[in-house]
């Protein structure tokens, strides 16, 4: 499989996950994905969305200014 966009080899890696959800920030560190050895871009499988949806849909806004939430994804989707 090659990259969408610059048709770059994929490897396994990992990456950050970033999503404003109203007023939270939430980062998902150590996602494990392909990512494009060119242009650096991340391609999840389906597995790995899913928990990604699980793991951002337990994520509550507990303020109303701006508020970061760093989950770290090994942790949360064991």
């Amino acid at each position: 499989m090659s990259c969408f966009y610059c048709k770059g080899a994929l490897e396994k890696s990992t990456t950050e996950y970033v999503e404003k959800q109203g007023s939270v920030i939430v980062i998902i560190e150590n996602v494990p994905c392909e990512k494009c050895t060119q242009c650096g871009e991340a391609y999840f499988s389906t597995e790995v969305a899913r928990k990604l949806n699980e793991i951002l849909d337990s994520v509550k806004s507990i303020s109303t200014r701006l508020t970061v939430a760093v989950v770290d994804y090994a942790e949360k989707a064991a």
